[in-house]
């Protein structure tokens, strides 16, 4: 029971707890506490990408502060970033004082590039518990110190918050209801995700471990773990706290582009059937509303190409949504399109200005190619192009390659380099037939890459999803598999299929598995049994292969991981 007065066996046992967890701790390889530093490297280099995609925001709403559907998000996104900057430099802080504490934790290092010295952190070395203990916590429980932490880390999503709910509250006051404008109108901004989001900050006095008993909070998250650990946690809060600042500063910037308004937010749109119109082609291009919707329709209508006046129902039509134009030009060259479209709103006419540029060219000689993924074409992939020749019909084209070869898919192409091409090119040549004359394209040059790394985890399937950091339950694991996927920006939607890894529990030996299965390894269930919560589960090596129609792809490489047993 909790505050019970222990007897002195208890106490004895109790010790000797302690000395069993600090022994763990003693015995914990090189290997996996030089996997931590990397991890806890990798996370604050994304920390950094996170902090860099936000202060362009920032910028984005401080350079527009005097536009009016900025001036609110301009007055109250410098308190998001103050309470985000005090928070984490807070931990930053936190974690330079744990850094400074240990002997040689920190080592100059000869930079052979530079021939400059570079302060280097020894991670192999920080397995001991003793500088965050001391910290945080002594007889009485929570140090000071201890007390701070709790209080900014339980306190920061609440903060947050209460800057957002100021937020809408001044942007309801920006634009007050009128008979108009029934109350509610205004207010666009939704910011019901950070109900989702804070639960990265969730906290609670008390955190019921596997033993089904209850410690304080930061017993449970930190009290005896080595310090890499620690540090590695204190980092992924450091992401946590870029990550929602982040998310907040998005989630802005779109209300704010989507903005409804009146009439003046509005702008024209020139929509054509294709970019470009040969000599002597007619026209066929519309102007209409940003906002195209067949309610709007001008009332009147004033247009001009370089200056010349243009006629209703001669030059253009006025319908629903917009205009059409039918005119011919017979002179390549841009035309300046300008004008006003009249809208009669409460008995007061008001305009909506027209400017716009048409583009007549003569007819082209050459091909116009243009790959998905820029330049690239992946090996062993067939990747998508869209091939054209402006003028010339689809069924009338076709294309040849080095390095591979081109198939074609509908109505595009796809492109399939050979697996043994990579850093070499591969350049495509397109022909076509227009009026009954042959068309050749002199070829484009695509760069024949290999595929990204896939992200390695543990799946333990849809009810409690992916692994591949953080804290994971024991019991959980042994009915796991190793997977692996291509990251969320990569193109191709490919499956990974894992034939083998290797897997290390805690100190004990690594073990490889000719599968995908970590139960079908009897000695990793034995570790995994008697592991320990803050033992590390590292995965590494894995063995992986994709499967297209075309080939199968075996070198993929699939990044290594690490998890903590909660």
């Amino acid at each position: 029971m909790a505050g019970a007065k222990q007897d002195t066996r208890q106490k004895m046992i109790g010790m000797m707890y302690l000395v069993f967890i600090a022994m763990l701790a003693l015995n914990i390889s090189k290997e996996v506490l030089a996997t931590l530093g990397l991890i806890n490297d990798d996370v604050t280099n994304a920390t950094a990408d996170l902090f860099d995609d936000s202060s362009e925001k920032h910028v984005v709403f401080q350079n527009n502060s005097q536009n009016e559907y900025y001036k609110v998000a301009a007055q109250f996104t410098p308190e998001i970033k103050q309470e985000a900057d005090d928070f984490y430099n807070y931990i930053e802080n936190l974690k330079k004082y744990l850094l400074d504490s240990g002997n040689g934790f920190k080592k100059a290092r000869k930079n052979r590039s530079t021939k400059e010295i570079d302060t280097i952190v020894d991670y192999q070395i920080m397995d001991k518990s003793k500088y965050l203990d001391d910290l945080f916590f002594n007889r009485g429980g929570y140090t000071g110190d201890g007390k701070d932490f709790v209080n900014k880390f339980s306190n920061f999503p609440g903060n947050l918050k209460k800057v957002l709910s100021e937020f809408l509250a001044a942007d309801l006051e920006k634009d007050p209801p009128n008979d108009e404008k029934p109350e509610g109108e205004y207010v666009d901004f939704d910011f019901s995700f950070m109900d989702v989001l804070s639960l990265r900050f969730e906290y609670s006095e008390n955190v019921l471990n596997r033993e089904g008993k209850y410690q304080p909070y930061l017993d449970y998250h930190f009290k005896g773990f080595p310090l890499i650990a620690s540090l590695s946690k204190l980092t992924k809060i450091q992401s946590d706290i870029r990550y929602l600042e982040n998310k907040i500063l998005e989630n802005i910037l779109s209300t704010v582009n989507a903005h409804e308004g009146g009439l003046n937010t509005y702008s024209t749109l020139l929509e054509a059937s294709k970019s470009s119109y040969y000599t002597g082609e007619l026209v066929d291009a519309s102007v209409v509303m940003g906002k195209k919707d067949s309610n709007f329709r001008p009332d009147r209508v004033e247009l001009f190409i370089n200056d010349r006046e243009l006629k209703v129902n001669r030059d253009f039509e006025i319908s629903a949504g917009g205009i059409t134009l039918n005119r011919r030009f017979n002179t390549p060259g841009s035309y300046k399109l300008t004008g006003k479209l009249f809208f009669e709103r409460n008995n007061k006419e008001q305009s909506v200005d027209v400017a716009q540029i048409i583009s007549v060219i003569d007819k082209p000689n050459d091909a116009v190619i243009s790959a998905d993924q820029m330049k690239v074409v992946y090996r062993g992939l067939p990747n998508d192009l869209s091939i054209s020749i402006p003028g010339v019909p689809n069924n009338k084209l076709t294309a040849r390659a080095t390095n591979g070869v081109i198939k074609r898919n509908g109505n595009k192409f796809l492109a399939i380099p050979d697996g043994d091409k990579v850093g070499e090119s591969m350049r495509i040549f397109v022909s076509g037939e227009i009026n009954g004359s042959k068309i050749n394209s002199p070829g484009q040059d695509f760069r024949i890459k290999p595929l990204p790394p896939a992200l390695g985890s543990i799946d333990l399937g849809e009810r409690l999803g992916k692994f591949n950091s953080g804290e994971i339950i024991r019991e959980y694991v042994p009915a796991g598999t190793i997977a692996a996927k291509f990251p969320d920006d990569f193109d191709y939607n490919l499956d990974v299929i894992v034939k083998s890894f290797n897997i290390k529990v805690g100190s004990r030996a690594a073990i490889p598995i000719s599968s995908n299965k970590i139960k079908d390894s009897r000695v990793i269930r034995s570790y995994l049994e008697n592991a320990s919560r803050g033992d590390i589960i590292f995965v590494y090596n894995i063995d992986a292969q994709v499967k297209t129609e075309n080939q199968t792809i075996d070198d993929i490489k699939v990044t290594d991981f690490a998890l903590t047993i909660r």
